[in-house]
């Protein structure tokens, strides 16, 4: 395939492509006219590319990761005094990214609460265009079971007043 079609299927610019190749991130063949040439395993390449990149590591780091994940011959310097700077720098970059995953795994939970909460309310809202009243939806408690404070509990007790003032 060639680079747009490899573009097209990866997301990623033909600029970016172009990059990735100066940087020694992608290695494609060349036809007789100098165009460049991808198989699959580019395209596998250039998600895994992507995926290092958007999680925070420098090129640098992202060619070495690269490396040793598809199997290839990782450079590393020859002696310890070359070994140790490099080994500190990928145990900090490890502990980056565990923290950058633990921020995620927080906001996975606060937006599946918040999702929650939005699916208690519009049953209760959908509940109460059927029956043409409010539904009824236990107070002190929103879809995550937790007492006060939530969406679905704010809502509900809207709902409620909304059905008594009729």
């Amino acid at each position: 395939m060639l680079i747009g079609e490899l573009s097209e299927r990866t997301g990623a610019t033909v600029r970016m492509l172009r990059y990735y190749e100066q940087h020694g991130l992608l290695t494609p063949q060349r036809t007789e006219s100098r165009y460049r040439v991808y198989d699959e395993a580019d395209v596998e390449r250039v998600r895994s590319v992507r995926c290092l990149i958007a999680s925070g590591l420098n090129v640098r780091l992202a060619r070495l990761v690269l490396a040793h994940a598809f199997g290839e011959e990782v450079e590393l310097p020859d002696d310890e005094a070359g070994c140790v700077p490099l080994l500190e720098m990928l145990q900090d970059e490890l502990g980056t990214v565990e923290q950058r995953i633990e921020a995620l795994e927080r906001s996975r939970a606060h937006l599946s609460r918040l999702v929650a909460d939005v699916e208690v309310i519009l049953d209760a809202r959908r509940s109460e265009h059927l029956a043409g009243k409010c539904a009824e939806v236990p107070a002190g408690r929103g879809a995550s079971g937790r007492a006060g404070g939530h969406l679905a509990d704010k809502t509900a007790a809207r709902l409620a007043g909304r059905a008594t003032a009729v």
